[in-house]
């Protein structure tokens, strides 16, 4: 292969529009541009491929992941850990949180491999999520990239919690409201029991009508059992009374929406340990 047949750089403006979707900031942008290379386009001793940062974004990634499991979760046995772990770090996971990142415009790889559809690949993608995660932890630290590990595998977590490894019940029933109503359904979360063993009660709202409840050992947990209780009403019973007639209230000044009579408060998304 010639230096010809691999993809030109990304130019910084293009990696400048990665790094707001990522939500960090790279103080040494060579970290990301390795990140995005792919073997195909490692054509030197000095640019070499993402091999190595695969390696490293793997374990990243396991770490974090297993410690969100191991802590949202205290109920789940070793063997429930493993198989949630298993599937939020498996090759369709990862390479499903690149494509909503966007990675695949951002790849490297020869000109060759991208004409044969390269860059869409699942093993390419999921490979090039790795190493980002690993840029991302070698330049800004583990807390940055334990941020954006839960921002683009935080849905695959709420579903492996939910206890439906593979479903992603808020996210289908989001996309069954927006096209329906084209706009999003809201959750209202409330702890409940002692401290040691505490629980959150979760209800979903669509135009204020509460269509599904229920229980979990944290808030994602809860309000992907309420989701997915309001997928299966949906799908029994057909749209609510009320819910399709009624306009959905306008947002307040501070972008908020009011809370329905006899609605459970908000409980604030909690921060991770360091």
């Amino acid at each position: 292969m010639t230096r010809s047949d691999a993809q030109p750089q990304r130019d910084p403006t293009q990696l400048a529009d990665l790094e707001e979707r990522l939500g960090v900031s790279f103080r040494r942008i060579d970290l990301l541009r390795h990140a995005l290379r792919h073997r195909s386009a490692s054509l030197a001793p000095n640019e070499p491929s993402n091999e190595r940062l695969e390696f490293l974004g793997d374990a990243i990634i396991g770490m974090v992941v297993s410690h969100e499991l191991f802590r949202s979760d205290p109920s789940l046995s070793e063997g429930g850990l493993a198989k949630s772990k298993s599937f939020v770090v498996s090759k369709p996971a990862l390479a499903a949180a690149a494509r909503q990142l966007g990675l695949s415009a951002f790849v490297q790889m020869s000109a060759t491999d991208a004409a044969a559809g390269g860059c869409e690949r699942d093993s390419v993608l999921a490979d090039t999520f790795e190493a980002v995660i690993a840029a991302v932890y070698l330049d800004r630290g583990i807390t940055a990239a334990r941020r954006t590990i839960r921002l683009w595998l935080g849905a695959a977590m709420d579903g492996a919690l939910a206890g439906g490894i593979g479903c992603d019940y808020k996210s289908a029933l989001q996309e069954m409201v927006q096209a329906r109503l084209r706009h999003a359904p809201v959750y209202r979360t409330s702890p409940s029991g002692v401290v040691h063993k505490q629980v959150f009660d979760a209800e979903v709202l669509v135009n204020h009508c509460m269509v599904g409840a229920g229980t979990g050992s944290s808030k994602r947990a809860a309000q992907q059992a309420a989701a997915r209780a309001a997928l299966s009403r949906i799908e029994a019973d057909g749209w609510p009374e009320g819910v399709v007639d009624v306009e959905p209230q306008a947002s307040s000044a501070n972008g908020e929406r009011g809370t329905p009579p006899g609605a459970l408060p908000v409980v604030q998304e909690d921060a991770v340990d360091a």
